[in-house]
This record gives C-alpha cells, sequence and structure tokens, in this order.
C-alpha cells in the first residue's frame, strides 16, 4: 500500500510539475513575442509616417523640377527614376543589409533575457 501511494503522489506531483512548466513556457513565449510584436508595430507607424513625408518631399520636388525644365512628364520621370534606382539597389543588396539584419534582430530579441 505505501508504495502505491508513493507511485500516487509522485505522478501527482509529475503532472503539477509538467503544467508549471508548460504555463511558464507559455509565459516566457507571450513575453518574448509581445516586445517583438510591439517594436513591429512601432516601426510600421514609424515608416508610415515616414513614408508621407516620402510622398509629399517626392511631389515637391516632382513640382519643383516641373517649373525648372517646364516639363511636368520630365520633372516627375526624374523623381521616378531615382526610386526606380533606388529599388534596384536595395533589390542587389537586400541579402547583407535588409535580411540578414533583421533576421538576426528577431533572433535576438527572441533569445533575449530579462
Amino acid at each position: 500500500m505505501v508504495q502505491f501511494e508513493k507511485i500516487e503522489t509522485l505522478s501527482e506531483d509529475l503532472k503539477i510539475y509538467l503544467n508549471t512548466n508548460i504555463k511558464l513556457v507559455k509565459q516566457e513565449f507571450t513575453a518574448k513575442y509581445s516586445v517583438i510584436l510591439s517594436d513591429l508595430i512601432s516601426y510600421v507607424l514609424i515608416g508610415l509616417a515616414g513614408l508621407f513625408f516620402l510622398l509629399f518631399l517626392s511631389l515637391m520636388a516632382g513640382f519643383y523640377l516641373s517649373e525648372l525644365l517646364d516639363s511636368t512628364f520630365l520633372g516627375f520621370a526624374i523623381v521616378a527614376g531615382f526610386y526606380l534606382l533606388i529599388s534596384v539597389i536595395l533589390y542587389l543588396i537586400r541579402d547583407k543589409w535588409l535580411k540578414k539584419p533583421i533576421r538576426d534582430k528577431i533572433i535576438r530579441k527572441s533569445f533575449k533575457k530579462k
């Protein structure tokens, strides 16, 4: 009888231990990925504000160049060409300068201690 009670107690203790560990893993996961998600949301909002700034700056440059060149088409074509050039450059350097740093930052945040 004593042996059976010890096994039963051990079984209950093991269940409690496993449940506690599962809860701990869930809390750690939630804490780490809530930081990553909040960073992502804040970067998106900052990016949107920057995008609006860039949009209006581009419009301003397009109209300014249009007046200088006496051609609306040429003014805006120059601005569009500038963005095409930037896009090609970003595409060519995306792995080294964009993907890898972003991936590394996510990994660092994931394994960062409190």
